[in-house]
C-alpha cells in the first residue's frame, strides 16, 4: 500500500510481482526524500556524443527506511548549506549546477526524526551530491566498502572526486567494512549489493518492502534509464568495465527477486515516486 495525493500513481510502485521471494522483512516502509538536483549543460559526457550540448536536470534522492529494529539512511544528497543559495553552486568545471531546495535537516524533521536518532547510515558512493550531509551522521554505525573507506579516508581523497571535509565527523563513528553485499539487519529486508565501478567501492541497496515489490536503489549504478537499457557506462567512472559488469549483475539480481530499480538521477522515473513525508509501503 502506498500513501501518496495521486492514486493513479499506484499501478507505477504494485507492478506485477512475480519472482518475488519468500523471505519475512521487517521493513514497515520507506521515504525517498528530495535531496537536491543537478543541472547539467551537456548531457553527453553522461551519454552519448548524440547528446552534445543538450542540458538536463538529475534528481538527487536520499532515502529513509524504517525497520523494526531502527532508522537507516541511505545517501545524504547536496549540501544543506545549497537551500540558501537561490541559484545553485555551479561547479569549478563548470559541467554542472548543484541546487537544494529544503535541507535534509529539515525534511527529516517533518518526518519526526532527528539525524542523532538514525542508527544506521550507507552512502552509495562519496561523491558530493551523496555525502553533501554526511557529516550530520557521525553518531551512526556507518556501512562503507573498504576500497570506497580507503579512498576516502586515505592520503588522497581528492583523486577520486571526493571531498574530504564532507566525512570529517566519520572518522570516529562506529564503521562497518564491507567487503561484498551485506544483509543490514540480518533478515533479508534490507541488503547492501556491492555493485563497484562508478568509485571503487560503490554499493547499491535492496529493500524488501512489506506491501509493494522490493526496490533497489541504484546510486550511480547507473545515472539515467537509458544508461541502464543500453548498459553503458561513462568515461569519467572510476572503472568504466567494472561498472557494466556490476549493471549485468543487478540485471540478474532483478530477475531473479522482482525487484523494481529505482535509478536516482533519472528525473523522470524520480517524477513518478510519492517524497516525503509521504512514504512507501
Amino acid at each position: 500500500m502506498i500513501r501518496f495525493a495521486a492514486a493513479g500513481l499506484l499501478a507505477v510502485l504494485v507492478a506485477a510481482c512475480a519472482g518475488i521471494g519468500s523471505a519475512p522483512g521487517s521493513v514497515e516502509r520507506l521515504y525517498v526524500i528530495d535531496c537536491g538536483e543537478n543541472h547539467v549543460k551537456d548531457l553527453s559526457r553522461w551519454t552519448t556524443a548524440a547528446d552534445a550540448g543538450k542540458p538536463a536536470v538529475f534528481s538527487d534522492n536520499c532515502y529513509l527506511v524504517k525497520h523494526a529494529r531502527g532508522w537507516m539512511l541511505w545517501d545524504s544528497g547536496n549540501p544543506d548549506r545549497l537551500a540558501a543559495l537561490p541559484n545553485g553552486l555551479a561547479a569549478p568545471n563548470g559541467i554542472l549546477t548543484a541546487f537544494m531546495k529544503k535541507p535534509l535537516a529539515e525534511s527529516l524533521k517533518e518526518i519526526g526524526v532527528a539525524p542523532g536518532e538514525i542508527q544506521h547510515f550507507a552512502m552509495s558512493h562519496s561523491h558530493g551530491d551523496h555525502s553533501g550531509n554526511a557529516n550530520l551522521f557521525g553518531a551512526s554505525t556507518v556501512y562503507m566498502q573498504q576500497p570506497e573507506y580507503d579512498a576516502v579516508f586515505g592520503a588522497e581523497p581528492q583523486k577520486y572526486g571526493f571531498l574530504a571535509s564532507n566525512f570529517e565527523n566519520l572518522k570516529g563513528s562506529k564503521t562497518v567494512k564491507l567487503n561484498g553485499d551485506y544483509d543490514v539487519f540480518g533478515d533479508g529486508s534490507v541488503i547492501i549489493k556491492s555493485t563497484p565501478g562508478h568509485t571503487p567501492g560503490h554499493q547499491s541497496l535492496f529493500v524488501r518492502l512489506p506491501k509493494s515489490p522490493p526496490v533497489l536503489l541504484s546510486g550511480d549504478l547507473c545515472h539515467l534509464q537509458a544508461n541502464w537499457d543500453a548498459m553503458r557506462a561513462p568515461s569519467f567512472n572510476f572503472d568504466p568495465q567494472q561498472s557494466v559488469e556490476s549493471m549485468k549483475a543487478m540485471d540478474a539480481f532483478l530477475r531473479r527477486t522482482g525487484a523494481r530499480l529505482w535509478i536516482n538521477h533519472d528525473f523522470a522515473q524520480s517524477s513518478t515516486l510519492p517524497k516525503a513525508p509521504l512514504y512507501v509501503e
